[in-house]
């Protein structure tokens, strides 16, 4: 006899053939023959733990964090040391969650993204190049105290954009000094001892000099910073002295000879004297 639709349509009840007292162990699964929903049509299954019966039974697309260029899923990415002429491969490309990693912003909000000898698409975590510039731009001058970033804090950062400042200004001022001064032979400086005035040394004449570097220039510069440094925070202070030092003790003569200045003149009296404060 064939059994009817109706029939076919009822629950089943499925219960343990167990004919012991004890009901531990015993099971009871009701089959409800209502119609799957869409979502269960949609699951899988697949084995992860055959020894744990473990299933996953449903998957969903996880939503895309933000994330560095190198690491992006979408767009493939190619690594060299230090390559900044130009874009490597699809280096350029980007997604909507990509990041900078010399910015530490957006992509699409980067400036120097593909900008020759710059572009920052090609930049990532296994280059030695491409961490130094991450941490200049993160850390600006501060770099050079070989600081974390998070020791990093606002007087701190401020005695660093003061520094960054000063060095600026006294590439400037230093390279003044080194083109030096040309004079006329009628006004050669006499640099013997004791110093005659000038035209009046045979000496001095006969050597001829015809430039005269005077280091006046830095030291005026270098000393407002410190006078501007001892009125900051101490931190800051810090900073400031400390990347001060630093930047004098790259300073040279270049003078072929012995120039008989005084010592805001003279960068041999001068940088030691700057020094000691």
């Amino acid at each position: 006899m064939g059994s009817s639709k109706g029939e076919e349509e009822q629950g089943v009840i499925l219960i343990s053939d167990d004919e012991t007292e004890s009901t531990l162990g015993t099971s009871v699964l009701l089959v409800d023959p209502s119609e799957k929903t869409a979502v269960e049509e949609e699951k899988t299954e697949e084995v992860v733990d055959e020894e744990c019966d473990l299933m996953v039974t449903f998957c969903k697309q996880a939503n895309v964090m933000p994330h560095a260029r190198y690491d992006c899923t979408i767009h493939p990415f190619e690594r060299m040391e230090c390559d900044t002429c130009s874009p490597l491969g699809k280096n350029a490309d980007f997604c909507s969650q990509c990041y900078c990693y010399i910015c530490d912003k957006p992509a699409s909000e980067c400036q120097n993204w593909t900008t020759s000898s710059l572009c920052h698409c090609n930049a990532h975590n296994k280059s030695k190049f491409w961490k130094d510039q991450r941490d200049f731009a993160l850390a600006g001058v501060l770099v050079m105290f070989k600081l974390e970033l998070t020791e990093i804090d606002a007087d701190l950062r401020h005695g660093g954009d003061l520094l960054i400042n000063f060095i600026q200004e006294l590439s400037v001022e230093y390279n003044k000094y080194l083109i030096g001064e040309k004079i006329p032979p009628i006004q050669h400086e006499c640099f013997c001892l004791p110093k005659l005035p000038p035209g009046q040394c045979s000496i001095c004449r006969s050597r001829n000099p015809e430039v005269v570097y005077k280091y006046s220039g830095v030291f005026a510069l270098v000393t407002r910073f410190l006078n501007q440094a001892e009125r900051e925070n101490p931190k800051a202070t810090a900073v400031m002295l400390l990347g001060a030092a630093k930047e004098l003790a790259l300073h040279k003569d270049p003078a072929l000879s012995w120039q008989n200045h005084g010592h805001i003149d003279s960068l041999k009296l001068a940088v030691p004297y700057l020094l000691q404060r």
